[in-house]
């Protein structure tokens, strides 16, 4: 993953108070470091005759800060946890720095100085990283010159116009220097579009350096070949992503998976269709949802095949009419209800896994359609005195709008606290026919200006309703697509909840994918969430957006663990309904 340095340059105009601003940036857009650039004015220039010359010493005179101020740069830096570096043109400036080598990260020799051996080779005794911009010379000079350096340098790839013109970067010479034996390779940008930096990507670089600027019609000599900082905020968030992006496995996302659900057609019994007889497409109807098996997967894999189970008329076709299903051992189930472990259901299937899972511990996963149907409550004659419920809110309303109970909008408060006045009758209902709690948990990912503010107004309205806020992660999948939360994923909700003493759903699946967002150790967030728990989800995940995955060797202990906590805990492995539920009973096993 390219590391990406912020130059400074002479875009801090010789004010100390810019540097810092851009500093500050870059800083907030994640950036690996930055690097400022010195040099003697009163000994640097011999004489003025080019016109050239003339302009770029009078702006270098300008942006002059003494050595002072450099430092006050540094150590403000250093404050903000980045890495800093200074370039030098001559050996005579980098000899003024002497005394203050340590406070340095890296020192970069600019693409004029590429074949300075001295200034190189005096770089590379204070034993710090040596960067050096190979702008301006061909590979047959680089590497008769820096070959003794391929070792022991980083290297940057550099077009030498102040802006680069799109179309002259010449990127694929990143391959040659690699080609050649250069072993740290990166790109040093002075283009005005932001993307080619995301194209030098490809070519599998270490670094990309790039100047930083306040604004890039600022007038100085260097801010037309800057960015500002949204453009820094873009170039960290496609590194931070490159490795999914350039991913070359073709593995499947969730999204996907529940886009082909959603999307496509899947093929239902036109008729009964008995145990034991060979099925073709003519006895299904096709249409969608896809509940279970596609025409290509038919055609492909079952076409004239048996089916082991029998399917009723307008029964989707599944995988586990094809196969036996597994049972749920005795000892699973009484363990499951010993330490109130279950799984979710739909009010259409509930019957069917209570039959195939009966473990006695269920939670309604509702959509807001089933909430306003006229049916809703006949579902009370399927739960008996002996089952422990809980119901999951919907995520959406209706026109793809996210339930959102202190919403700014008034049509989405209303009709949110509409869903979860029905909600509250129901639970009460259970509550009433099991003499047990029926707890109610919501995904409240809608954040208003002042989050803390947000928070104080739903807890203040769900609180009374017995209803509990689920830790999210970063990445959700809503709408088909990843939408990217800020709300209930990070360490300052995590204080949030300590603090006023809520209660939470804590999801472990959410909770692992929202440390890794944070590079923070999910087994910390969890011992701080401790207190506040008083419902669990259950599954594993990868990365920051593969969720609901099978749980692994590696954190089965953990689950295990968690299911000892005096809640109810319910299995949300992905699509664990499908094959008779296949995918929780092979997760209660492991479990239990």
């Amino acid at each position: 993953m390219a590391n990406v340095i912020a130059e400074i340059g002479i875009n801090h105009k010789g004010d100390l108070s810019i540097g810092k601003k851009l500093i500050d940036q870059a800083s907030n857009s994640k950036c690996w470091g930055v690097k400022l650039q010195y040099r003697n004015l009163r000994t640097f220039y011999k004489n003025f005759d080019e016109i050239g010359d003339g302009i770029i010493s009078e702006e270098l005179s300008r942006a002059n800060l003494p050595i002072k101020k450099y430092l006050e740069l540094v150590k403000y830096a250093k404050q903000k946890n980045l890495k800093v570096g200074i370039s030098f043109f001559r050996n005579t400036d980098f000899r003024d720095f002497k005394k203050h080598i340590k406070d340095f990260d890296f020192f970069k020799v600019p693409s004029s100085e590429c074949l300075n051996t001295p200034l190189i080779d005096a770089l590379l005794e204070t034993g710090k990283q040596v960067i050096v911009s190979t702008g301006g010379h061909n590979l047959q000079q680089i590497t008769d010159v820096l070959s003794i350096y391929k070792q022991k340098i980083t290297v940057l790839h550099c077009i030498s116009n102040y802006p680069t013109r799109l179309g002259h970067q010449n990127l694929s010479f990143i391959t040659k220097l690699q080609q050649t034996g250069f072993t740290d390779v990166g790109y040093s940008s002075h283009d005005e579009d932001i993307e080619v930096c995301l194209m030098a990507l490809c070519y599998n670089i270490n670094w990309i350096e790039r100047h930083i600027t306040l604004n890039k019609n600022g007038g100085g000599l260097d801010d037309s070949s800057s960015s500002e900082v949204a453009d820094f905020y873009k170039l960290n968030e496609f590194i931070e992503n490159y490795k999914g992006i350039h991913n070359t496995q073709g593995s499947i996302n969730q999204g996907e998976v529940l886009n082909l659900q959603n999307l496509s057609t899947g093929l239902y019994a036109k008729n009964n269709i008995a145990s034991n007889v060979n099925v073709t497409l003519n006895n299904f109807e096709i249409k969608a949802p896809r509940k279970g098996v596609g025409v290509g997967d038919f055609l492909h894999t079952f076409q004239h095949k048996k089916v082991i189970q029998p399917l009723k008329q307008g029964e989707p076709l599944s995988i586990a009419h094809f196969k036996h299903t597994q049972a749920l051992k005795q000892q699973t189930i009484q363990q499951c209800k010993n330490n109130l472990t279950g799984i979710p259901v739909r009010l259409h299937d509930f019957h069917n896994f209570k039959r195939l899972i009966p473990i006695g511990v269920y939670e309604f996963h509702l959509s807001y359609q089933e909430l306003l149907s006229l049916n809703l409550f006949d579902i009370l004659d399927q739960i008996k005195g002996n089952d422990d419920i809980s119901i999951h809110l919907p995520d959406y309303l209706y026109g793809n709008r996210l339930i959102d109970p202190v919403s700014d909008n008034n049509d989405i408060r209303k009709e949110s606290r509409a869903l979860i006045e029905i909600t509250r009758k129901l639970a009460d209902k259970i509550q009433d026919k099991t003499g047990k709690n029926v707890p109610i948990v919501g995904s409240f990912s809608v954040l208003g200006t002042d989050k803390f503010a947000t928070y104080d107004n739903l807890f203040e309205y769900i609180t009374p309703h017995k209803i509990l806020s689920q830790w999210l992660p970063v990445y959700a999948w809503y709408f088909g697509g990843a939408s990217k939360l800020t709300a209930f994923n990070s360490v300052e909700d995590i204080h949030y909840i300590n603090k006023n003493n809520v209660d939470i759903c804590l999801d472990l699946c959410h909770l692992i994918l929202s440390a890794n967002f944070y590079k923070q150790d999910y087994t910390d967030w969890y011992n701080m969430l401790k207190d506040n728990i008083k419902h669990i989800h259950i599954a594993d995940a990868e990365g920051v957006d593969s969720e609901g995955l099978e749980i692994t060797p590696q954190r089965l202990e953990f689950f295990k663990q968690s299911c000892q906590l005096d809640c109810m805990k319910i299995i949300e492995v992905w699509q664990g309904h499908l094959n008779n539920g296949e995918k929780f009973i092979t997760e209660l096993h492991k479990l239990f």
